[in-house]
């Protein structure tokens, strides 16, 4: 029932927003298409949350990760999970938040990223600092719990040292290998651990790639995010750094491994392609794959200001051919950028981008006016070749909803598709609070929902005939020969399913909620299956043949 249920799920969304359009605001999503909440619910002198990805599971719940201040100094890992609606899950954790620790002597404990694996599981890596730093995987099953399979009652941690690891990006491959990627000694750092959560002996020297962008022993080189192509090939992005006269010289680039961790020289220039952004600081933050191969990279380069003491920034993304050549068709000669708030003292960020299944790009951008103390965070839309989609709010971009006022600051980390029409995004709320004693900008962890249109994703959409008064009367679902016709729809006693079902098909209606209300099994080219105990109302009917399923809206009277 496990693909029957997420390919019902799919349906569900898409059908609960059938009216809204691409761009707008999910107000069936918490208030208004927002969900604000405190992991901790411990006030310490103020709440001090801070989250760094959302993910969607198979069933459309969603998972934000983050650090949490659990007591007045210290913070822990946080694991929240989500209903669709972005109600907690209160069967998930306490109350639906988990928090961990790699120690609890340990000060800061910080996942930067995290993914799921096709098995379910939760992979979390990040660093832990007490003075000293180690970098860690996380590892937990469905139900939140420690894997104890995986490295060290779920763990997989590194040494504690001064300036040592840091993980800022996780992928896994297909074997359920995890690599990690960041930095140690202020060099970037790839390291490939076994399904077991063991170094990979047969990776890098001894499971890990120390990588050095320049000879010069002043130069500094980070890694901030990860891909695992499908031919095993690895793809990374971050920056290069260098003191000048004039001040830190910040360069961005992307980067392919070979699957053993070895530079493949195949690519760009020995392995590495400069995106040249801007003129001065540039930050590749995020990574992603388009279906045609191309990659494409997201982060923010600096502007030149008249006004050295305001700086000025804007959001940009580029696409990259397999080759390691920027791809100049893309965008405007290769770059798109993005600049909301305008003038020096404005900082537009962008933490996270998405290549969608049908080529389209998602992104986000957090603005900030640093004179007039003004903030806002926005979710960008651009087509498969780097154009903004007119179709999306108009414009291609969208502001998120405040939840204070103006003044408020809204901070968008990370994005993650729900299903094919919703876009969950997920940051933190900064607000004073005038009852509490101490510093201010205190964070709630922001999760809100946009509606989009992308095809490509598990489910099939309708494909019915009207009647002329506008009713649904057959339902067409399939592909190619494996095509089924149920009728009639809406139906009130019987329906019947026709189509070629040489073996035997297993047929599922599910309602709202996703709770399978009735289940049968059929076998002829022409079979009936009642439904006078239903309930008037709207389902959704999967059939599901072989390793093929099709989900169809069925109507009951």
């Amino acid at each position: 029932m496990k693909k029957l249920f997420t390919l019902a799920l799919v349906c569900i969304l898409a059908f609960t927003s059938f009216a809204q359009e691409p761009g707008e605001i999910n107000t069936d999503f918490g208030t208004d298409g927002v969900f604000v909440f405190h992991p901790s619910k411990v006030d310490a002198f103020g709440y001090f949350d801070y989250v760094y990805k959302v993910l969607v599971q198979e069933d459309g719940k969603i998972l934000t990760i983050g650090e949490s201040r659990t007591d007045k100094y210290n913070y822990a890992i946080y694991i929240s999970r989500h209903n669709v609606d972005g109600t907690l899950d209160e069967t998930y954790g306490d109350g639906g938040i988990i928090f961990l620790k790699v120690d609890e002597l340990i000060y800061k404990n910080c996942p930067y990223d995290a993914v799921l694996s096709e098995d379910g599981m939760l992979y979390l890596a990040g660093y832990a600092f007490n003075g000293l730093n180690a970098g860690f995987i996380l590892c937990l099953d469905e139900n939140g719990f420690e894997n104890e399979d995986f490295g060290e009652g779920g763990w997989a941690v590194t040494e504690q040292e001064q300036n040592g690891y840091v993980f800022e990006g996780i992928d896994i491959d297909s074997k359920g290998r995890c690599v990690v990627v960041g930095y140690y000694q202020d060099e970037i750092v790839v390291r490939r651990y076994s399904a077991k959560g063991n170094p990979d002996m047969t990776f890098g020297v001894d499971g890990v790639a120390f990588i050095e962008l320049d000879s010069d022993p002043s130069t500094h080189s980070y890694a901030y995010d990860v891909k695992i192509l499908d031919d095993g090939k690895i793809i990374l992005c971050g920056d290069k750094r260098a003191a000048g006269e004039d001040g830190m010289f910040i360069w961005s680039y992307m980067m392919r491994l070979n699957s053993n961790g070895s530079i493949d020289e195949t690519f760009g220039e020995n392995g590495v392609v400069y995106l040249w952004t801007g003129e001065y600081a540039e930050f590749a933050l995020s990574i992603d794959v388009q279906p045609n191969g191309k990659y494409i990279v997201g982060g923010h380069d600096e502007l030149w200001s008249d006004t050295p003491e305001l700086p000025r920034y804007e959001s940009f993304v580029t696409r990259v051919n397999t080759d390691g050549t920027i791809d100049e068709t893309f965008g405007e000669e290769g770059y798109v950028k993005v600049e909301p708030f305008q003038g020096d003292g404005c900082v537009n960020y962008s933490y996270s981008i998405l290549a969608a299944p049908d080529g389209q790009i998602f992104g986000t951008v957090y603005s900030r006016n640093i004179s007039e103390e003004l903030y806002r965070a926005y979710v960008y839309n651009l087509d498969e070749n780097g154009q903004f989609n007119e179709n999306f709010a108009g414009s291609g971009i969208v502001p998120l909803p405040k939840v204070y006022d103006e003044q408020e600051e809204i901070n968008s980390y990370s994005i993650a598709l729900q299903g094919t029409d919703k876009l969950v995004v997920t940051g933190f709320a900064a607000y004073d609070d005038p009852a509490v004693s101490g510093p201010g900008d205190y964070t709630k962890i922001y999760l809100a929902s946009i509606n989009v249109a992308v095809e490509g994703n598990e489910g099939n959409g309708d494909n019915n005939e009207d009647d002329n008064n506008g009713n649904d009367t057959t339902s067409v679902v399939g592909n190619y020969e494996n095509r089924f016709e149920i009728h009639p729809n809406p139906a009130t006693t019987t329906i019947f399913i026709e189509g070629a079902l040489n073996d035997n098909a297993q047929v599922s209606i599910i309602d709202l909620t996703g709770r399978c209300v009735k289940e049968v099994e059929i076998s002829n080219t022409v079979s009936s299956i009642n439904v006078e105990d239903l309930e008037s109302g709207v389902y959704f009917i999967s059939v599901k043949q072989n390793e093929n399923n099709y989900v169809e809206k069925l109507v009951i009277k």
